[in-house]
C-alpha cells in the first residue's frame, strides 16, 4: 500500500476517535454550563432553613466517660439529630483505629446506630417536597461507580416517588444527612466519567489515559494542517 495513502487512512480513523472523544468533551461542556452545579448538588430538594440548635446538658467531658475504648480525641462536634442536641465525637481507640460516636447530649447515653427509622425520619425532615418513599436500602459497601461511593458508610439510602428520583443517604454512624442523590446529579456524573476519561473511579483528572489521548489529539491536530497545507500547495501547482 501506498506510504501517503496508509498515512491519510490512519489519520482518518485516529481523526475519528478523536472526534468522538471532542464530542463527549464538548456535549458535556455545554450540559455542565447550562445547569446550575447547586441544583446538581440536589439544594432544591432539600430545606434551606435548619432549626435552631439547642445546647447539650451533659458536658463535653462527661460525654467522653462513656467511650470505653477512648484513647485521644480527633475532634467533637455537637449536631441535632430529631431536634435533640447530640455529640459527634471522632476519636483514637486503644487499638489506634479511628471511630467516631453518638453521644446523647441531655442523657449522656452512648447512643446505638441509626436505625432505618429514624434514617427515614432524619431524610423526611431534611426534604423539601411531598411524596411516599419508594425504596429504603442499607448500605454497608459501593464499588467505584456508585453513586455513594467514597461516602460514610454504613447509610440507609431512602429513595422517594418524586421526579427525578431523590435518593437521601443518611449516615449510621455519623447521624445525619450525607448526600443527595437524583437524576440530573447521575448524568451529571455520567458526563464527569466521560470528560475527565477516568472509567475507575471517575475522578481523576490526571490519569494516563487521558494525558495520551490528548497527546493523540495534538499529532491528529497537526498531522491535519500539513496534510492540508500538503493538499493545498498541490492544487496550486496543478
Amino acid at each position: 500500500m501506498n506510504k501517503k495513502l496508509l498515512i491519510r487512512k490512519a489519520h482518518r480513523y485516529i481523526g475519528l476517535i478523536v472526534a468522538l472523544q471532542l464530542l463527549a468533551w464538548t456535549l458535556g461542556g455545554i450540559w455542565f454550563t447550562w445547569n446550575d452545579i447547586d441544583d446538581i448538588h440536589g439544594d432544591y430538594l432539600r430545606k434551606s432553613v435548619q432549626e435552631s440548635l439547642r445546647s447539650p446538658k451533659v458536658s463535653v467531658q462527661k460525654a467522653l466517660t462513656v467511650l470505653t475504648d477512648f484513647k485521644s480525641l480527633n475532634s467533637i462536634q455537637v449536631i441535632q439529630i430529631l431536634s435533640k442536641p447530640v455529640y459527634r465525637i471522632n476519636y483514637l481507640t486503644t487499638h489506634n483505629a479511628i471511630e467516631t460516636s453518638l453521644v446523647d447530649g441531655d442523657s449522656g447515653k452512648l447512643m446505638p446506630e441509626l436505625s432505618q427509622q429514624n434514617a427515614i425520619d432524619i431524610a423526611n425532615k431534611a426534604k423539601d417536597f411531598d411524596a411516599p418513599i419508594a425504596s429504603v436500602e442499607l448500605i454497608n459497601q459501593t464499588d467505584a461507580h456508585h453513586e455513594y461511593r467514597e461516602k460514610p458508610m454504613p447509610a440507609w439510602a431512602i429513595t422517594y416517588d418524586y421526579p427525578e428520583s431523590p435518593t437521601f443517604y443518611v449516615s449510621t454512624k455519623l447521624g445525619t444527612l450525607t448526600a443527595v442523590r437524583h437524576n440530573s446529579w447521575r448524568i451529571f456524573d455520567f458526563l464527569w466519567m466521560l470528560h475527565t476519561m477516568d472509567y475507575q473511579t471517575r475522578d481523576d483528572f490526571g490519569n494516563w489515559l487521558i494525558k495520551i489521548f490528548s497527546l493523540i489529539a495534538l499529532v491528529t491536530a497537526i498531522s491535519g494542517i500539513v496534510l492540508f497545507i500538503i493538499s493545498s500547495r498541490r492544487r496550486q501547482r496543478r
